[in-house]
């Protein structure tokens, strides 16, 4: 009687007996390029996330500053509010000493300053007030009486500043004089009408 052939027994075999026999330095190429496969992406999302870090750092800094030049405005606000309480009081206070349109300061000042400015100087200055009627309508003039020194230059500039600086002003005369002698001054005298709101 024939007896049976048997099936061979199968071995437990391990993962590495499975793979194909390839040399030590091919296992090593294969596994270092499966290495920087895995470490790349971390490198280069490391790189990234750095990069995203130092612009995050950079806008922190710039809201920063922003927040303590905020901080540095609120901080002067009530400062400010009391100088502008002062400079109202300061000008309620000068409406009540100029009540006449005669004994207006300002223009006066701008006069002043322009004289000033182009190197002029007003030996005298007389102000009236008068009313003047445009289209039917009557307005207040102050009428400034000027006696300059200077040279006529200055004289021009200062005539051209002024209708600049008040454009609601003619002039009712002008006269000008050179100075006889080379080193003096040239004299100047001026009228100027100032017409003004009611």
């Amino acid at each position: 009687m024939a007896t049976p052939i048997e099936a061979p027994k199968k071995t437990g075999s391990s993962i590495l007996q499975r793979l194909p026999r390839l040399s030590t330095g091919i296992w090593v190429l294969i596994i270092l390029c499966l290495f920087l496969i895995a470490m790349v992406p971390l490198a280069m999302g490391y790189m990234a996330q750095s990069a995203r870090q130092q612009a995050l750092k950079l806008q922190i800094a710039q809201l920063q500053t922003q927040v303590d030049a905020l901080r540095a405005k609120m901080a002067s606000q009530p400062a400010a509010s009391a100088e502008m309480g002062e400079l109202k009081a300061e000008a309620a206070a000068a409406k009540l000493l100029y009540k006449s349109l005669s004994d207006n300061p300002e223009i006066s000042q701008i006069i002043m300053d322009l004289a000033w400015d182009n190197n002029i100087n007003i030996t005298s200055m007389g102000v009236s007030s008068s009313k003047s009627k445009i289209l039917g309508k009557e307005y207040p003039v102050l009428v400034y009486s000027l006696s300059l020194t200077g040279q006529v230059a200055g004289f021009q500039n200062f005539l051209i500043a002024i209708g600049n600086k008040l454009p609601s002003s003619q002039y009712s005369g002008i006269s000008i004089s050179p100075a006889a002698t080379e080193g003096e001054l040239d004299t100047a005298s001026i009228g100027i009408q100032v017409f003004c709101s009611n």
